[in-house]
């Protein structure tokens, strides 16, 4: 949601306070733009011009109006200008700009066709941003946007192509099926069973001798949930903690991952909502839920054919096979600008390259399948660079140790896998030698091709932090060899929970 004033009526205003004149000059001379940066980020206007074809400009201005209770006002405009910067349209301050902060990339795709991609970023727990998905659901919660916008002849009118910005085609297709939803209970907090004067004095060993009023309570088997608060507590604000409790064979434990700061949101037909005092000036920020059958697990989006634009974070799903492990693996998708660190210049779209990956866990290896599509595939041949080939690169962070493979395209379908950078003290050390127990195969397809990658579990995952390692999987286009045109695709995190969704209290570790 936009706050504080529009980027027109700031205008508007300026022009007021410089008086008729500065009205009637402008009229007659139209107003040019030139790059600026802000020396504030919360205050001040910064102007950067962000792309050129043919004869006109697109441009960003933004104003940052000052700090806000969950983030700083401010507001965005997207500006078309002539090649000397003059203005030929900017938006009706009426209307919605086109751009906004989570705009991360602008240009021309012809010569009056302008693309516009916005990002919003994964969830990222405390530390809040109030531009991320606010709950953990357990997978990426990363969304790209795709805005494709026309110019007239002269450049003063700017209309949405909503056919051109259409959806890709893993978004639209059929998806996997899912598993049955979870039984509804009533929504809302509600003694859903009488509070015994037992559990209530069990609660208060965690919360507190004041924590005297139960919200809510209900059992399922031997498993009873408590949430108790003290008299006259607004449940939802920062200064009144609700204190959820979970009671089991006559043991009580704290619900919430951190009860210094949760906070009760609600409880929904399948869930409790939890949210943490983490954002600014104590406000509140990240969420978690719960399952209300299962209070000791936490509520997490099932993976069965869910296609995702990131991979941080990404749960590894085990399997007896490969087939089982695939059809519950989520498919994280590179395929936008924004997943291009590297080359983006050299890059047309989807058709000359995208990728598609799932990692999962099959006994005692991880198994990466990717598919690539690439209008040009470009093997390895002996002799020659590796990098300098079309290939895939992942980096491996498993606890304090990092390392970087090369997955190269050998002819026959198979794989040379190497590795090519190490962590040696306090520092990644070049190398190029064989990784000792990879092993895998490529084949080519219509659009490109496949890849089935498998690596030994103790060399991804390490004894002294087995839930969590850091995987960077991105693929690299040479459309002739010997030339590395573009490297594309996603940092991420791997949680290797022992079962799906994680218990509280395996979540509680890897946090």
């Amino acid at each position: 949601m936009r706050r504080g004033w529009t980027w027109g009526a700031l205008a508007l205003l300026s022009a007021l306070c410089a008086g008729a004149p500065a009205l009637a000059q402008e009229e007659s001379a139209p107003r040019r733009l030139v790059e600026v940066e802000s020396p504030d980020p919360l205050m001040g206007e910064s102007v950067h011009r962000k792309d050129c074809r043919g004869a006109f400009c697109a441009w960003h201005v933004h104003q940052a109006l000052g700090p806000c209770s969950t983030d700083y006002c401010a507001n965005d405009a997207l500006v078309i200008t002539d090649r000397e910067g003059r203005v030929l349209w900017e938006p009706d301050p009426r209307q919605d700009s086109i751009i906004n902060r989570t705009t991360k990339d602008v240009r021309f795709i012809a010569e009056r066709t302008l693309q516009v991609l916005d990002f919003m970023p994964p969830f990222h727990g405390r530390g809040y941003d109030s531009i991320a998905p606010a709950q953990d659901v357990g997978v990426d919660q990363s969304y790209v946007s795709r805005g494709v916008f026309r110019l007239s002849q002269d450049g003063r009118k700017v209309t949405r192509d909503l056919k051109a910005a259409r959806l890709p085609a893993w978004m639209v297709s059929p998806r996997a099926p899912r598993p049955p939803p979870a039984p509804a209970l009533p929504a809302g907090p509600r003694l859903l069973s009488p509070v015994p004067e037992a559990s209530l004095a069990k609660a208060r060993e965690i919360c507190g001798d004041d924590h005297t009023v139960p919200l809510h309570h209900e059992c399922h088997g031997d498993t009873c949930t408590l949430l108790v608060t003290r008299a006259g507590t607004d449940e939802g604000n920062c200064d009144g903690f609700v204190c959820p409790v979970v009671l089991k064979n006559g043991q009580v434990r704290s619900l919430a991952v951190d009860q210094d700061l949760s906070v009760f949101e609600e409880v929904t037909s399948t869930e409790y909502v939890f949210t943490s005092c983490d954002g600014p000036y104590g406000s509140r920020g990240s969420r978690v839920s719960f399952s209300r059958l299962r209070p000791d697990v936490m509520a997490f989006t099932p993976t069965q054919g869910l296609h995702v634009n990131g991979a941080e974070p990404y749960p590894v799903r085990q399997a007896a096979t490969i087939k089982a492990a695939r059809a519950l693996a989520p498919t994280a998708h590179a395929d936008t600008r924004i997943h291009i660190p590297w080359g983006s210049d050299a890059w047309r779209d989807e058709r000359d390259l995208a990728l598609a990956w799932q990692v999962m866990r099959v006994g005692e290896a991880l198994w990466l399948h990717a598919k690539v599509d690439d209008d040009v595939v470009v093997p390895f041949t002996q002799n020659a660079a590796g990098r300098d080939s079309d290939h895939l690169e992942l980096s491996v962070s498993p606890g304090s140790a990092t390392f970087k493979l090369g997955v190269l395209l050998e002819p026959g379908g198979k794989l040379q896998v190497r590795r090519w950078q190490k962590w040696v003290e306090t520092a990644m050390k070049e190398e190029d030698e064989a990784f000792d127990g990879a092993e895998g195969s490529w084949r080519r397809n219509r659009g490109g091709y496949e890849v089935d990658l498998r690596l030994p579990l103790t060399a991804v995952r390490a004894p002294q932090s087995p839930l969590r390692t850091g995987l960077s999987v991105f693929v690299s286009d040479a459309d002739q060899a010997g030339k590395q045109e573009t490297l594309m695709g996603h940092q991420g995190t791997l949680y290797f929970w022992s079962e799906y969704p994680p218990s509280v209290e395996e979540y509680r570790r890897a946090h």
